[in-house]
């Protein structure tokens, strides 16, 4: 009779069984659980000291196009006041070719300079606006804001306005790609 419940101890019963099937099976679900939200935590943009960059390479092909696209007479845009307008840039994006509308903050510096910004803050992407009574490009998401320069004046804006590659031409304004600050 020992011998027979010595066996029988040493088998396991359906209750130890499905105990230990279902540790298994939760281990395997917890290990499952744990590698993605590893892996969110040791991301690069986690770990990086410089700030967070709105605007990566993956920008879209409006915004990183390397055609010089017409924005308008230098003669339409007063010495320090900024302008908000919307062009049409020509982009082509593998094989889509259209037309696609983007805004534009130009502000003419001096009779023969031109500043043409991103109209995004770079804190969150929020649009930004000219206020008069301000003297300066403001956010109304976080109260960021930006001299008429693009430098930033207040707020939690990291870096200065997004900046577009401009020139004049023939006493037309061009623009072209964005750049990387002012």
């Amino acid at each position: 009779m020992s011998s027979d419940a010595g066996e029988r101890g040493s088998r396991f019963s359906r209750r130890g069984f499905v105990v230990r099937f279902l540790a298994v099976v939760g281990a395997g679900i917890a290990a499952a659980l744990a590698i993605p939200v590893a892996g969110f935590a040791g991301a690069p943009g986690w770990t990086s000291r410089g700030p967070f960059r709105f605007l990566s390479t993956s920008v879209a092909p409006t915004l990183r196009s390397d055609d010089w696209t017409k924005v308008g007479a230098v003669a339409d845009f007063e010495v320090g006041k900024p302008t908000y307008l919307v062009v049409e840039r020509h982009i082509v994006d593998g094989w889509v070719t259209e037309n696609a509308p983007i805004g534009v903050h130009v502000v003419r510096q001096s009779e023969t300079d031109v500043a043409v910004f991103d109209p995004h803050c770079t804190h969150l992407g929020c649009p930004l606006s000219w206020s008069d009574g301000a003297d300066a490009f403001v956010c109304p998401c976080h109260g960021g804001s930006f001299d008429l320069s693009g430098k930033v004046a207040s707020g939690p804006p990291p870096r200065p306005m997004i900046r577009y590659e401009s020139k004049i031409e023939a006493e037309t304004v061009f623009i072209r790609k964005l750049l990387d600050g002012v």
